[in-house]
């Protein structure tokens, strides 16, 4: 995207490319102007995070990632689920456990830095 509107260009089964993508993305946008900056919205799901993504590197070239804090479960699966947790629930039936904690502490094991992630919430 450009001038503020998102961009839709990720293909998690490519997450070199990505990475070389965002770098750059990166060194092109500091020659046109310093001020801008670089941001990306990331997936919750630790699968989706290791598929697609080589976190420290990513982290790098952003200034900050908003990281998804909700859909973590929805239609897509056969139990229901809370869509927003910030917890993980020891009761929940559904096999993969999500929760906006367990996804910062999974992107933070990965290398991200604390002062870049951003959370999603739900309106």
């Amino acid at each position: 995207g450009s001038a503020g509107n998102d961009g839709n260009v990720i293909r998690p089964e490519d997450k070199q490319n990505f990475t070389l993508f965002l770098a750059e993305l990166r060194r092109q946008m500091k020659a046109h102007d310093q001020r801008d900056q670089l941001t990306a919205f990331l997936p919750a799901a630790a699968a989706k995070i290791d598929a697609g993504f080589e976190v420290r590197k990513v982290f790098d070239q952003l200034d900050f990632a908003t990281v998804q804090g909700y859909d973590l479960h929805g239609p897509w699966e056969n139990r229901t689920g809370h869509q927003a947790n910030l917890f993980t629930d020891r009761r929940d039936p559904n096999e993969v456990k999500f929760s906006v904690d367990q996804t910062v502490r999974d992107y933070i094991a990965r290398g991200a830095p604390k002062s870049k992630i951003v959370i999603g919430v739900p309106a």
